[in-house]
């Protein structure tokens, strides 16, 4: 056989063997929020605890004084309102940072984004879990360098997006593996609050579906498990975990919560439809996202950060005001009913509205009517919007507000 063949037989044979397993479409696992208060294996489900998709009341109280104390940072960590900076940074492996990277753009050119907010990739290929807890690794030093090239510092971190995972565990089972990796989790938190020590916020994703995955990289069912090992490590901060303190003179991590949750079997559509589908969301190794996966991810996390109501202070720009607006004082108007079906009144007791505007939640305009007999209250027919969040923004002779608004 000519060596030239020999090459070309033993590429075609990495080729296929690299392939996606496009059959797998599901492993039958449950989504945890599809879950809820059931049980998988002796474990509840629900994102939260007792079985629940929301924040407990305490700790979502506790998240919304702190997002709403979030204030742009100088270089050195001061507050600096007129040149300060709120920094986000992703932290993860090589699927993190794909994504990453198709979702800061969509916030580029949404107008509505808090301009004193910048959004830096931190998340790096080949870099997992334990990569990351390597101090002596090229992992803390490449972040340095990432914050460094976006005129940015450690100090000006308020905000992350945590999606880790492990490079080829071998403990497939329920009962032991979530909670090892979960310990591990811990500790990056504890490291995350070392490393950035304005760190305040911190929100956490699964692995998305791995089932299609050929290589022993983090196939399935790792990728599931991760949700798990997210799961408890919230609730154990929730419950008191004294490792995970965020509060006080000495915290030792941010506050957590569950970011976006990506993880559905395969083509069996979870409860808010998401799926994952073999060969067009995933690269050749069916575990790294592909265009329209990262895609996926980018859209779910935009959505949850401009609508989840501990990022909604820090994320928009409610302060936005007009060119022609730029010494308006703020006075909040109030929508009513929110969430909203045929009929949405705005109102502001003080002053008269003389302008509103509506945006989706890409921040593009779906409605602006400026009146001639300016009233304290309008009342608008809004059946024809589709249901989602949007963003209402009124304006007085000298006051601008922007408010969220459900559609249902």
């Amino acid at each position: 056989m000519k060596k030239t063949t020999f090459i070309f037989i033993c590429v075609l044979s990495t080729l296929f063997s690299s392939a996606q397993n496009c059959s797998n479409t599901s492993v039958g696992y449950p989504p945890i929020n599809d879950l809820g208060a059931g049980y998988w294996h002796g474990a509840m489900g629900g994102l939260y605890p007792n079985g629940s998709n929301f924040i407990p009341v305490s700790h979502m109280n506790a998240g919304l004084s702190i997002a709403n104390n979030i204030q742009p940072l100088d270089t050195s960590g001061n507050i600096d309102a007129a040149n300060g900076s709120v920094v986000w940074v992703s932290l993860g492996m090589s699927n993190t940072t794909q994504e990453t990277q198709v979702f800061i753009p969509l916030t580029d050119t949404f107008s509505l984004k808090n301009p004193k907010l910048k959004l830096v990739d931190c998340a790096q290929g080949g870099q997992a879990i334990m990569q990351m807890l390597d101090t002596t690794g090229s992992f803390w030093p490449t972040v340095n360098s990432r914050l460094a090239s976006a005129g940015k510092t450690r100090q000006q971190v308020q905000v992350a997006w945590f999606k880790q995972a492990e490079i080829s565990p071998t403990d497939t089972s329920f009962a032991t593996y979530p909670d090892a990796l979960k310990n591990k989790f811990r500790q990056a938190m504890q490291l995350c609050k070392t490393k950035f020590p304005n760190l305040k916020l911190c929100y956490l994703s699964s692995r998305i579906y791995a089932g299609y995955a050929t290589s022993t990289l983090n196939p399935e069912p790792y990728a599931y498990y991760s949700g798990w090992s997210v799961k408890r490590l919230i609730e154990d901060q929730i419950s008191g975990d004294t490792s995970l303190t965020f509060t006080g003179s000495s915290p030792n991590s941010a506050w957590l919560a569950w970011g976006p949750y990506l993880w559905a079997d395969g083509l069996i559509p979870r409860s808010d439809g998401l799926t994952w589908v073999c060969p067009a969301d995933f690269n050749s190794d069916g575990t790294h996202p592909a265009m329209p996966g990262r895609q996926k991810v980018a859209d779910l996390l935009f959505n949850f950060f401009s609508t989840d109501s501990t990022s909604v202070p820090w994320f928009l720009n409610n302060n936005t005001v007009g060119e022609n607006e730029l010494t308006a004082d703020l006075q909040p108007a109030i929508l009513y009913p929110n969430p909203a079906n045929a009929e949405l009144r705005i109102k502001n007791s003080e002053l008269n509205i003389e302008h509103v505007e509506i945006f989706d939640a890409f921040g593009q305009s779906v409605f602006q009517s400026r009146t001639s007999n300016p009233q304290s209250q309008i009342t608008l027919d809004v059946s024809s919007f589709a249901p989602g969040v949007y963003f209402v923004k009124t304006r007085t002779e000298n006051k601008v507000s922007i408010l969220k608004l459900v559609k249902q």
